[in-house]
């Protein structure tokens, strides 16, 4: 190489197997689980979580939530465990997501707590007011003023950005 650098091992591992499938349907060799390292499972469920929560090809970003069920019910494609353990981790709201509260306020997830819920905001939009944004952080002391969590949208549902 005209760089003189070589991956690791576990680079190299991640480089030619983080497309593959536990059912052999992934590529560029269509292994199976048993020829996967737990890295390389690793990162088809981060990659497929990605996928499945990023607007791509003009299909529309799924919550969190839809995309976790989705992986979970293809356990022959993406080991359960590492589904749950990616979860645990992450949570049902995960930090960059858009949160919608009950009071009509969207707001940035910037922390999660050790039980994966929302611990600290930064609030973007109060939706009764369409043409302003809000530019606060709030933590979960606070989030009676904006009410309770329900759910995780799309920012191009709202025309948000995040804010740089």
């Amino acid at each position: 190489t005209a760089l003189n650098w070589e991956p690791g091992k576990t680079c190299r591992d991640i480089i030619e197997n983080a497309n593959e499938r536990l059912d052999g349907s992934g590529y560029p060799a269509g292994k199976v689980a048993s020829q996967l390292s737990d890295q390389a499972r690793l990162v088809s469920v981060i990659k497929v979580v990605n996928k499945l929560t990023h607007e791509r090809n003009g299909a529309a970003p799924m919550p969190p939530l839809d995309a976790y069920r989705w992986i979970h019910a293809r356990p022959d494609v993406y080991e359960t465990e590492t589904v749950i353990e990616y979860i645990k981790h992450y949570g049902f709201y995960p930090i960059g997501s858009l949160a919608k509260f009950s009071g009509g306020f969207l707001a940035w997830i910037m922390d999660i707590d050790g039980k994966g819920m929302p611990n600290k905001v930064q609030l973007t939009k109060n939706l009764a007011f369409q043409d302003t944004s809000i530019d606060t952080v709030l933590t979960s002391a606070d989030f009676h003023q904006i009410g309770t969590l329900e759910g995780i949208v799309n920012p191009d549902d709202f025309n948000v950005k995040p804010l740089i």
